[in-house]
């Protein structure tokens, strides 16, 4: 990464998870240029410790650590903190990816990335944070289609009656998708709705996300009952209103 300072402050504070020493110190000292409080711990373990100790408002993790790794810091994490998290890393196979979403990252950035793309993700995270802790003070009608319902205040979800555990990111498509039932969404307007971040053309994220949400759906992607591609154009909701013979 090559560290600039081109952003105006911010006052977050952000625990980052990384083995690398030297990293750590050049990417803490620029994002307390940017005004973010940065809290380090080089180890699962402390990054537990100290995500219990305090109040953390995102955290970079890095996927590749000795002993626990990433993805299974993140499993423990979220079993009680739902603190948005940006996975760092290095290999950037799908494999890794699958494996963070299904864990629930809420984003992910390959280490090769500028550290002005990891700024960016970063507000992008905290702003969808804001958002859904403003929204939790507002009622909101639950959404029901086709034996799914989503719960907007609880931010819930089941199927047939039985609960959906859901990361934010599959949670914002699902919901982009029910509330356009019927109609084709195309992946950039997903993830623009989703993650509040402008994907490059050939970034194809979106497909992997789809894929997690339709497994933890119980979906079928040959025979859709809730998500179906539109070849070359994206992806829609079935409408069981529009499917009735």
């Amino acid at each position: 990464m090559i560290f600039t300072n081109t952003e105006p402050p911010s006052t977050a504070r952000l625990l980052l998870v990384d083995d690398d020493l030297k990293f750590c110190k050049l990417l803490t000292g620029y994002l307390e240029s940017q005004g973010f409080v940065i809290g380090v711990a080089h180890d699962g373990a402390a990054a537990l410790r100290l995500a219990k100790a305090a109040t953390w408002d995102l955290m970079v993790l890095d996927v590749m650590m000795p002993g626990i790794d990433g993805c299974e810091v993140l499993s423990l994490l979220r079993r009680g903190s739902a603190v948005p998290v940006l996975m760092l890393t290095g290999r950037g196979t799908e494999n890794d990816l699958v494996r963070g979403l299904d864990a629930g990252a809420d984003d992910y950035l390959p280490k090769t990335a500028s550290a002005r793309e990891l700024l960016a993700r970063i507000k992008a995270l905290l702003r969808r944070s804001a958002v859904k802790a403003a929204a939790a003070d507002m009622p909101a009608t639950a959404l029901e289609v086709g034996g799914l319902r989503i719960d907007p205040e609880a931010r819930s979800v089941e199927v047939d009656g039985k609960p959906v555990a859901l990361t934010a990111i599959e949670y914002g498509l699902l919901v982009s998708l029910v509330r356009h039932k019927g109609r084709v969404r195309s992946r950039d307007q997903l993830l623009q709705e989703a993650s509040d971040r402008r994907f490059e053309n050939f970034d194809r994220s979106v497909d992997v996300h789809i894929a997690s949400l339709r497994r933890k759906l119980g979906d079928d992607s040959r025979s859709a009952r809730f998500i179906r591609t539109v070849r070359a154009a994206g992806y829609l909701f079935v409408d069981p209103e529009q499917e009735a013979p």
